[in-house]
Formats: structure tokens, C-alpha cells, sequence
């Protein structure tokens, strides 16, 4: 039962209790075994968004870490715990920060769990993207062997719902993440990059924190902490993520990431034919789970933004994300990138290839397609000073 979703009661962080419904859930699944051998790398990529304490519920909590990789080590595997905070450079001294707010440093320092600390990135090709087939991701993710996925369940100003599709957003580095958001312009676009995402890194398994949720304005500072009091286990994070909306009174199709999914075939959008192990739905359920005040879309889709930040999109646009360069030497005009570009910014003229950068959207599908590696991608002025200082990870 690939989509089958495990739930299981959990009414506090008692670390004895967590240990208890992690392993519990997983169980329900197979057991940690199924997902992790002997000697292999086991990247435990949690939800770190900014510096906030675990009583906030904006990041996963250190009890769900801590028993995660203590089923990881008893499984012969070797836990790494690592992730990139949106708002903060992704330098030693902002995952430094990030983690002693979380509550992770210090029991890193006891020795519960290894941090990550290698602020490098490295580009994730993926062919069979639809919005994007070349990601910037963090070193861990393509050193590890198995990628187990701790998402915090929150609601979410801009996607209504926030859970195990997005927590994969979370490999992009650091300040970069802006980039995705301003060269995205449609929920849909962003969606179906957050679908590319979840696809081209594959976690094994998905682990939700749910004991802690947020409600409200999420996912961040403004949300509100609420008991739900479940941890959830799937390898399916589609069925995860609509199961969890089902929980809150959400519907799933109004979450982007949900409704895409149903558009690309990854499932049917019929709650019926998720089979739900552990804990009924009926026994966790709350019907007044606090809604976003922002969830109604608009024709602008995700570009919901306040005035300020849109009149900014473009300038981060083109900080934060490389423009695909045709290099006038090595262009043949052959028009691979033309037929491939799915907004229509390519042109042929004279024997070369021209990219409208305003329309570009940084799919990367002209430089991953085309046959004479003529497509360079460039940083401009601001990025290349960005990134000279190390904020944005180290290529």
C-alpha cells in the first residue's frame, strides 16, 4: 500500500511518548527497515523555516528529530539532520542560529544527532520536470543514500496548507528560495515546482509533526500553536499532505500542491481511496481549525503579495536565480530551446537563440535540452555579489 497514511496518537512531547508514536507509525508501515540498510547516509530533512523555539510549532520539534534518528541508528543507518532556513543566509553562523532557536544545538552537542554543516549547493538535474529540470539544492541531499522528510503540519498564508509537498522547498538554499517565489508567478507554476522538487529528490519517507500544529496565519510567527496531538507516517507525500488537510477541515483541493498533483495523474483526488492505517481520521479530526485569513486565490495566483513585494519580484528575480545565457559562440540556432521553453521566451533570430529574460521563469529547460551546451547560466551584478559573500551557499 504505497499511499497508505499512518496515524497515530500523540498528546505530548514526552520524549518517551514520541519515540513511542514514531516508531508506532512507521511500524504501521513496515517498520524503519523497509526504509533504511546498514551504513547508509540518512539525511532527516526537518522543517527549519526561521529561528523560532519549538513552542512557536513553526519547525519540527527536536523530540520527532531525536526519535527519528534514533530508529535511523537502530536500523544501522547513519542520521544526518539538516535543512535551509528561508529567511537566513545560509552561512554556518545562520544554521547556527536557526538551530539554537529550534532547540536542535544543544542536543547535537550532547550528541542525540549530527547537524549538518556544509553550506555548499549543488545543481539537481531532473529530467522529467514539468516546471523545472534544474534545481539548486544543498550539499546533503545529493551526498545521502536515503532522504526521510520530518514535515510540521501548519497552515499556510499563500498555499492554505503546508505539510509534505512543500517541506521539500526546503533544499533550496537560503536566500535563493525568494527567487523561486518572484520568478513563479502563478500558484500553479509554483506548485508544479514544488512537485518537480519532491519528485527529482525521492524521500524515502515522509514523518509528520502534528502533535504541535499551527493554525491561523502560518507558517511562521504569525500563526497560532495548536494541540492536534498525532504524528503521521506515509511514503506518499500527496496522500500525507490531503489526508492531514482532511484532519483540519481543509479541502485538499484547495491547496495548489494538491490540485496539480491531481492534473499530473499523482492521485485521483478522491479522499475515499487513501487507505488510512492506525488512528481513524474520524478520532483526530477538528472542524474549527483556524483558516488563513489570505486563502482565497485570485487571478494572480501566488503573487498575492503585499504592493512592496511585488514591485520588488523583479529585482529579486534577477538577484537571487541565474538567467539561462546563450552563448554566441556555441549557439547553432538549432532551436532546441525554442521548442522546449514552456512560456514562449526563446526566439530564433539570425542563426542564435534570444531569451526574453521578463518572460523567462528559470525553468532551466533551455539549458538541460539543449545538444551543444551553449546555454550558459549567469548571476547578474546584485547575485554575483550576493553569493561573493557566501550567502547564498557556497557553489
Amino acid at each position: 500500500m504505497s499511499d497508505a497514511v499512518s496515524i497515530v496518537k500523540c498528546s505530548n512531547y514526552a520524549y518517551e511518548r514520541v519515540r513511542g508514536a514514531v516508531k508506532e507509525s512507521i511500524d504501521l508501515l513496515g517498520g524503519m527497515e523497509q526504509f533504511v540498510k546498514p551504513g547508509q547516509r540518512v539525511l532527516l530533512k526537518i522543517n527549519l523555516l526561521t529561528a523560532a523555539p519549538p513552542e512557536k510549532a513553526v519547525t519540527t520539534h527536536p523530540a520527532v528529530v531525536s526519535a527519528l534518528a534514533e530508529l535511523v541508528r537502530n536500523a544501522g543507518g547513519r542520521p544526518l539532520v539538516a535543512d535551509s532556513p528561508g529567511p537566513i543566509p545560509y552561512t554556518s553562523a545562520g544554521l547556527k542560529r536557526a538551530y539554537k532557536a529550534a532547540g536542535l544545538l544543544d542536543m547535537a552537542e550532547a550528541g542525540v544527532f549530527d547537524l549538518n554543516w556544509d553550506t555548499s549547493v549543488q545543481w539537481l538535474s531532473f529530467a522529467g520536470g514539468q516546471t523545472i529540470k534544474r534545481i539548486e539544492v544543498i550539499s546533503p541531499v545529493i551526498k545521502c543514500d536515503v532522504i526521510i522528510a520530518v514535515p510540521k503540519l501548519k497552515t499556510h498564508m499563500f498555499t492554505t496548507f503546508t505539510g509534505a509537498a512543500k517541506i521539500l522547498f526546503g533544499v533550496i538554499p537560503g536566500l535563493t528560495k525568494a527567487g523561486y517565489h518572484a520568478k513563479l508567478q502563478t500558484s500553479e507554476q509554483f506548485a508544479g515546482m514544488l512537485l518537480d522538487i519532491v519528485n527529482a529528490v525521492k524521500p524515502a519517507l515522509f514523518v509528520m509533526d502534528g502533535v504541535l500544529a499551527l493554525e491561523g496565519d502560518g507558517p511562521g510567527l504569525h500563526g497560532i500553536p495548536r494541540s492536534l496531538g498525532i504524528v503521521m507516517a506515509s511514503r506518499n507525500p500527496i496522500a500525507m499532505d490531503a489526508v492531514a488537510c482532511d484532519i483540519i477541515d481543509i479541502n485538499p483541493l484547495d491547496v495548489p500542491m494538491l490540485s496539480v498533483a491531481v492534473d499530473r495523474g499523482m492521485w485521483d483526488g478522491n479522499l475515499d481511496n487513501l487507505p488510512v492505517v492506525g488512528a481513524p481520521t474520524g478520532e483526530v479530526a477538528v472542524k474549527d481549525f483556524k483558516k488563513p485569513s489570505r486563502v482565497a486565490r485570485d487571478a494572480r495566483g501566488l503573487d498575492r503579495l503585499a504592493g512592496y513585494q511585488r514591485i520588488w519580484a523583479p529585482v529579486v528575480k534577477q538577484a537571487l536565480t541565474p538567467r539561462p545565457v546563450p552563448g554566441k559562440e556555441k549557439c547553432s540556432g538549432c532551436a532546441t530551446c525554442y521548442t522546449a521553453c514552456p512560456q514562449g521566451a526563446v526566439t530564433i533570430s539570425k542563426g542564435r537563440a534570444f531569451i526574453n529574460d521578463s518572460a523567462c521563469i528559470r525553468c532551466y529547460c533551455c539549458h538541460e535540452m539543449c545538444p551543444e551546451a551553449a546555454i550558459e547560466l549567469k548571476f547578474g551584478l546584485l547575485g554575483r555579489i550576493i553569493r561573493r559573500f557566501g550567502l547564498l551557499g557556497k557553489l
